[in-house]
């Protein structure tokens, strides 16, 4: 049984499929599939796909299969060298940079390709711009070797919901990718729970000589807190920042949240459009920075 091909396998394909088929005129839909180790089913879904690729929306690749052989029509058209824009070369430098910024200093190969190759399209445009990476290779390079030593790290975090930044000492546990961002899952001791953080607020970081503590995560406390408010007005607005949907009756609502400072910085924002009941510890909190924005009227 042949084995599906991931998405990165898929584009590499495609992209060695055009000069191939170039070079193979007529080749048999069976050999060619044959020839990628692939169906004849993802075959097709190949060159499905390659039907909407060119070089622009008037200069598409004009495929041919459905006698059971392939051809590309215009691959004359295709060979032509072509000039690219200044746009263009702009977005391969900035995409170069960042492969650069993100490859092991030991791959010095891989450095020299890139920089010799960033050279030779640079010539003549001056450098306006610099990419920058969301995430240094130091910080990814840190833990990584925070869980093959199975070892803590200390961080400087940057917590938006506080706008500050605080030093922690964390075991790692997990790192996941979602929604383009990276996160890491570990227990805090500042907060002693299980934290996540997102490693690109990350401001400094480094290796610890201690290992990570002996964690029965089943029994790590969450630290979340249970929140109920009333909604007076603007009830969309105010579900969708609080990220929760109604239950019964619909100007009431109870969630969860790990940040009390989150959770007093929102109602206050609100103007009035939302009225916190639960928790009194931070109820009481919304109260005294009222009175005390009030008191500057004085």
């Amino acid at each position: 049984m042949v084995r599906k091909s991931t998405p990165a396998e898929k584009a590499a394909r495609m992209l060695d499929l055009v000069p191939y088929i170039s070079s193979h005129q007529g080749i048999s839909f069976k050999s060619l599939a044959s020839e990628f180790g692939i169906s004849e089913s993802e075959l097709l879904s190949d060159l499905n796909a390659l039907w909407m690729c060119g070089d622009s929306r008037f200069d598409l690749i004009e495929l041919e299969f459905e006698s059971g052989f392939v051809s590309i029509r215009n691959a004359d058209t295709l060979n032509l060298v072509r000039s690219l824009s200044s746009q263009e070369i702009v977005a391969i430098l900035l995409g170069l940079e960042l492969l650069a910024k993100n490859i092991p200093v030991d791959r010095i190969d891989l450095l020299q390709t890139i920089a010799a190759l960033s050279a030779k399209l640079g010539k003549g445009l001056e450098k306006i711009v610099e990419a920058v990476p969301a995430i240094s290779t130091e910080t990814t390079s840190v833990i990584e070797s925070a869980f093959k030593s199975s070892r803590r790290i200390s961080i400087d975090y940057y917590t938006a919901s506080e706008d500050r930044v605080t030093t922690r000492v964390v075991s790692p546990l997990e790192m996941y990718q979602s929604e383009n961002r990276e996160f890491l899952v570990g227990f805090c001791e500042l907060t002693q729970s299980q934290r996540t953080f997102r490693i690109d607020r990350i401001k400094k970081i480094s290796l610890l000589d201690q290992q990570v503590m002996d964690i029965d995560l089943a029994k790590i406390p969450t630290a979340s807190i249970t929140a109920r408010v009333s909604l007076i007005r603007e009830l969309r607005k105010s579900l969708e920042t609080l990220g929760c949907q109604p239950q019964g009756n619909e100007s009431d609502v109870e969630f969860s949240t790990f940040s009390p400072a989150w959770l007093t910085r929102t109602v206050i924002a609100s103007g009035g459009a939302m009225v916190l009941t639960e928790p009194s510890s931070v109820r009481n909190e919304i109260s005294a920075r009222a009175k005390s924005a009030l008191d500057l009227y004085d």
